[in-house]
């Protein structure tokens, strides 16, 4: 994938990179996202920004920041991935930089299908916490969690003291 980006994290030489795209950047993994999630299917985001891990110009994991509510403070977050390489801790913080530090938003949140257990453990271990159900979230008696993670929860886990 071909994409405009800027560096919020380099590390390491054998260690992936974080980085925030640009629109035409964010619109191809925004696509590149979808693609990876069987109940978006490549659907439009809408209003959204992209961040990626990537290994030179392949993507190892993306996330998709989209229904940002600015008078309350929150947004949501979808997420593909490739590989586990990209779950590092310094990686994880980076990318939860950009809702928390730089939208300056309180709450981030994602819906996930109840069914998807790969998706909520990975939430998990991120540090998101298990809110609600969200009954028929994806259709007929297809039911969604709701994980959230509040600012204090990130500085707890990821902002150093």
């Amino acid at each position: 994938m071909d994409f405009n980006k800027r560096h919020l994290r380099q590390g390491r030489r054998d260690v992936s990179e974080v980085v925030c795209l640009d629109q035409n950047g964010t619109e191809a993994l925004a696509e590149w996202v979808g693609s990876r999630i069987p109940h978006v299917g490549g659907a439009n985001f809408g209003p959204c920004q992209g961040l990626a891990v990537a290994d030179g110009d392949r993507i190892l994991a993306g996330i998709v920041y989209h229904d940002y509510q600015k008078d309350y403070d929150s947004i949501q977050l979808s997420m593909a991935a490739d590989s586990p390489m990209w779950a590092r801790r310094e990686n994880i913080a980076a990318l939860l930089d950009y809702p928390f530090n730089q939208l300056e938003c309180h709450r981030l949140f994602t819906l996930t299908p109840i069914g998807n257990n790969i998706a909520l453990r990975t939430n998990l271990h991120i540090g998101f916490q298990r809110e609600a159900v969200c009954h028929s979230a994806f259709g007929k008696n297809r039911h969604g969690v709701i994980m959230r993670m509040l600012q204090p929860d990130y500085s707890k886990l990821y902002e150093r003291k």
